[in-house]
């Protein structure tokens, strides 16, 4: 059976200590508190997938800080072909999202949730990082939300990432260097399908065999219909065989997604939207240092001995985890609250 890929492992680099920087800077009480402009990076115009990369450097290359797909170099030939057939199984799914304006539902979600913890002015929707750079001015400080919206790799769960940072511009031309006053990364997982089986008809082959005989002396003993029939009885066995591999296990999904799950679809992304900035005006206000949350961390069944975290919120419906150690420090991860081993969880 195809067994569920458990995490973003592929990507995921997960560093302990204290000697590395956490996912969270904290806003202090005494931040600047006069209006601040908010750029809204989407790149994407459509809904992405993740898909598998055979060369670490590629890996390297392709995903960013939280563990998504954000592009980059593509190293061969096999590399190639995956990115093209997740791209075929994308194409029913984007045309039922077509009526979906991620960019639009997310600029309306700025303006309702973050007015209350921060003095929003102009809200900005830009298609890149150097956008930001061309609209900034020297000594502003300014709201910067940096999101990508995916298909994991196995084509079962939708999610978002949203990396949002506060800071002070400088005088150079780059917004690297700019003066952090709060960071922190945001993710937020859909609802997972349920594995993909396979439909089978456990009389195919008895029907190959069936026909076969059938057939007249002068047909079964010909060399090239023997041939024939053996790769007819071949392709019998393996229709009716039960195991998935990897792409015929994403196509399942992918159409269970443009038709059954299509409502539900739409509906995680704009719920997905709603939650985050939920999580993100509330973070805001929380100015807990981020190594501090250390000590309290845990490791959640599930997960790796080293992926320890803190539960933020658990409803019914959603458990809403933060990461305690190394990079991942402070770092907030939303999911259905659901009991599962075949859900996708927060690597």
């Amino acid at each position: 059976m195809f067994k569920k890929l458990t995490g973003l492992t592929l990507a995921t680099i997960f560093v302990t200590g204290c000697s590395v920087t956490p996912a969270k800077v904290a806003l202090q009480k005494n931040s600047p508190t006069h209006k601040v402009n908010v750029y809204s990076v989407i790149e994407q115009e459509q809904l992405n997938a993740l898909y598998p990369i055979q060369d670490s450097s590629a890996v390297s290359a392709q995903f960013g800080l939280v563990g998504a797909l954000v592009g980059g170099a593509i190293d061969g030939s096999a590399n190639n072909s995956a990115a093209e057939t997740a791209e075929e199984n994308l194409v029913a799914i984007r045309y039922e999202l077509k009526d979906l304006d991620f960019d639009q539902i997310f600029e309306e979600e700025i303006n309702k949730k973050l007015s209350g913890n921060v003095n929003v002015d102009k809200v900005r929707t830009l298609k890149s990082k150097d956008a930001v750079k061309d609209e900034l001015k020297t000594g502003e400080v300014y709201l910067e939300l940096d999101t990508q919206y995916m298909m994991d790799m196995d084509f079962r769960t939708p999610f978002i990432v949203t990396n949002v940072k506060i800071a002070e511009k400088n005088n150079k031309k780059s917004t690297s260097s700019d003066k952090v006053l709060y960071k922190n990364t945001f993710t937020y997982f859909g609802t997972t399908l349920p594995v993909p089986v396979k439909e089978l008809n456990p009389e195919l082959e008895a029907m190959v065999r069936a026909d076969w005989k059938a057939q007249p002396y002068s047909v079964r003993s010909d060399k090239v219909a023997k041939s024939n029939y053996k790769k007819r009885l071949k392709a019998a066995r393996r229709a009716n065989n039960p195991e998935l591999d990897f792409d015929e296990a994403n196509v399942i999904s992918a159409n269970a997604w443009s038709t059954e799950y299509k409502e539900e679809l739409q509906n995680n992304l704009r719920k997905g939207i709603q939650n985050l900035f939920t999580l993100i005006a509330s973070d805001i206000k929380d100015s807990t240092d981020p190594l501090s949350y250390a000590k309290k961390g845990v490791t959640m069944k599930g997960y790796p001995k080293n992926h320890k975290s803190v539960v933020v919120v658990e409803t019914e419906e959603m458990q809403v985890i933060r990461f305690t150690e190394g990079t991942r420090a402070g770092a907030i991860c939303a999911m259905p609250n659901i009991a599962s081993t075949e859900k996708l969880v927060c690597l």
